[in-house]
């Protein structure tokens, strides 16, 4: 007796099979229980499992479990270790930027370092003077440009002035305040186009 057997609503149909093939193939996870059969004496398709001829049979069969490969699947694993990764970096990185922020200036003096003397007003002059005090509100920073008083947001703008003049050197002489003052300074500079910064330091 010829069978032929096709995957559940398929077209595509493999003729000329023996029984004891069919089942075969349905152990081996070619053909599922669901997929269709007909015999020479059949009028319309059925399925293996509920066809009289093999439903006993296929009752019997330990079937393979089959894996089917999910496409849209994502293996997020590397995606999580990467976030990780940057998220610890960020932590370390703003922990010690907000840390340099709100620490005090250190007390710099001329005692025991390789300090440069200007005493030359001319070379005075050939520098953007910034000057950073603690304001009289005991909280904020009050910033001079060559002494004229400007607001923070106005530091790279005053500087910018200075630079227009040639003047590439800034001198910042900075005291009771927070390190942020100075990165202020700092980042104004660089945004006006100053290529050197020094700090001024108290006579011991």
């Amino acid at each position: 007796m010829s069978w032929q057997v096709r995957h559940e609503g398929s077209p595509n149909v493999t003729p000329g099979l023996t029984g004891q093939q069919v089942l075969e193939g349905v152990a081996e996870g070619v053909w599922e229980p669901s997929d269709e059969v007909r015999g020479p004496s059949d009028a319309k398709w059925q399925s293996i499992e509920s066809h009289p001829h093999f439903e006993e049979a296929v009752q019997e069969i330990e079937l393979p479990q089959r894996h089917h490969d999910d496409e849209s699947h994502l293996d997020m694993n590397p995606l999580i270790d990467v976030a990780l990764v940057l998220l610890i970096f960020f932590i370390l990185t703003t922990s010690y930027a907000a840390l340099t922020r709100v620490m005090p200036m250190p007390v710099m003096s001329a005692k025991g370092g390789q300090i440069k003397k200007i005493d030359d007003p001319n070379a005075l002059n050939e520098l953007i003077r910034v000057e950073a005090r603690l304001g009289t509100d005991g909280k904020t920073s009050v910033y001079k440009v060559d002494g004229e008083e400007i607001p923070e947001q106005h530091l790279q703008q005053a500087m910018m002035r200075g630079t227009a003049q040639k003047r590439y050197k800034l001198l910042i002489d900075v005291k009771d305040v927070s390190w942020d003052s100075v990165n202020k300074i700092i980042d104004a500079g660089h945004g006006a186009g100053v290529t050197h910064f020094m700090m001024r330091v108290e006579k011991q």
